[in-house]
């Protein structure tokens, strides 16, 4: 098995990335709402460990199906 390699290169910012793909700003504003919009729902939400939920509530892995 090879060994794995890790790439410890800075990730570009927001601002690099729009560029890179070639984003107008118009249509960067217009993801920003979606962004913020999709932020606020889910920061309400408290993170819950997959150990405090109930068995039979946990969604089926396809492996073990």
């Amino acid at each position: 098995m090879p060994k794995s390699v890790h790439i410890a290169a800075p990730r570009p910012t927001l601002e690099e990335r729009a560029k890179r793909l070639r984003i107008p700003k118009a249509r960067q504003k217009e993801l920003q709402v979606f962004v913020d919009a999709f932020m606020a729902q889910h920061s309400l939400q408290e993170e819950v460990p997959a150990a405090s939920i109930k068995p039979e509530k946990r969604p089926k892995r396809a492996s073990a199906a």
